[in-house]
């Protein structure tokens, strides 16, 4: 039985074309696993900020415009109260001290 040569000549070529393909592929499902990490990172970033923003707000009344329209009177002097609790404004000069524990 003879082998013949000429047939199989390029044989060479042919596994280093089929090599570099399959690295090129290779290749580029790494870049994409790549991407898709980079993605997934990102939005978890992004929805790690939005929720910590929202954490942020609180429930109530924000401004005296939003108390003045309570109709009943006893739930406008609460939200007044509300506001007033989780004001963050300081006292006017010569105002007696804050009342510390529910004491005076």
């Amino acid at each position: 039985m003879s082998f013949d040569f000429r047939k199989h000549a390029d044989f060479q070529s042919r596994f280093t074309s089929e090599a570099e393909q399959r690295m090129k592929e290779k290749e580029r499902h790494d870049r994409q696993a790549a991407l898709i990490f980079a993605l997934l990172i990102g939005a978890f970033a992004a929805l790690g900020i939005v929720l910590v923003m929202n954490s942020a707000s609180r429930v109530g009344p924000n401004d005296m415009s939003d108390c003045s329209s309570v109709q009943p009177e006893s739930a406008r002097l609460a939200c007044f109260d509300e506001l007033s609790r989780h004001s963050k404004s300081q006292p006017f000069k010569g105002a007696p001290p804050a009342e510390l524990g529910g004491k005076k």
